[in-house]
């Protein structure tokens, strides 16, 4: 029986097998195919979207090395430890990205400074736990981290109010 896709799961809808997986270790995974049981290619970068706390594209890179395919997340099975499964990446490509996309790939996302809406500096974005089914970020790992994140060092997608390239704010801590 097939698995279904990210897009027809919901978040606490994982298997009891439900894994955790590192942002920065998606980048360089092998692809593939399981509509065509084959290897794709490799995740060359991971595009985040901040404001829903979710991966939204994957960037694959063919064995070629020059064509880059943009794989939405809804087509994405899972991320295991060792690889990405993907249904039929013949049949999709979102092609170059729109401008008013707000889509962050990994390097703009690691070492991202965060600050709370009042001004005071949290940390710096280190690394992000994935769910490896729904694609949704469980946490942002803070790398310096104060304050009420100093000691558990991790951010909830939800606690985020607005990011762009330079900056992430967060609601203030509830006391």
């Amino acid at each position: 029986m097939a698995e279904r896709p990210a897009a027809e799961r919901k978040q606490g809808d994982g298997s009891p097998y439900s894994v955790g997986v590192r942002l920065t270790k998606v980048t360089g995974l092998p692809v593939v195919d399981t509509h065509v049981a084959r290897q794709a290619g490799i995740v060359s970068d991971v595009l985040l979207d901040l404001q829903r706390g979710r991966i939204a594209v994957l960037n694959v890179k063919h064995a070629d090395g020059w064509l880059v395919q943009r794989i939405p997340a809804e087509y994405v099975y899972r991320l295991g430890p060792h690889t990405v499964l993907v249904s039929d990446t013949v049949a999709i490509d979102l092609g170059p990205p729109d401008p008013d996309q707000r889509f962050f790939p990994i390097q703009s996302v690691i070492g991202l400074e965060v600050l709370t809406e009042g001004g005071d500096r949290v940390g710096q974005i280190a690394d992000a736990d994935l769910d490896d089914q729904t694609l949704v970020v469980r946490a942002y790992l803070l790398r310096n981290a104060n304050g009420a994140w100093r000691r558990s060092g991790r951010l909830h997608p939800d606690q985020v109010v607005a990011a762009s390239p330079e900056l992430m704010l967060v609601r203030e801590p509830q006391r």
